[in-house]
């Protein structure tokens, strides 16, 4: 699954929960649902999370 569809999946599912939106999809990605293309800089699975949900805040990922 594409990082920003999971992202969306996850914000529908749990409200506006950072916390509860940014555990679950640490928690997918290590369970192989969703794949990062690299990772250069050797970040955590939940840092990543954290930077991905404010992103998708920001570019208003969610419906």
């Amino acid at each position: 699954m594409k990082q920003r569809d999971k992202m969306r999946e996850l914000i529908e599912r749990h409200g506006r929960d950072h916390q509860a939106i940014i555990s679950a999809y640490a928690a997918a990605e290590k369970r192989g649902e969703v794949d990062r293309k690299s990772n250069s800089h050797s970040i955590d699975s939940l840092a990543y999370a954290a930077a991905l949900y404010r992103d998708a805040m920001r570019k208003k990922w969610y419906k």
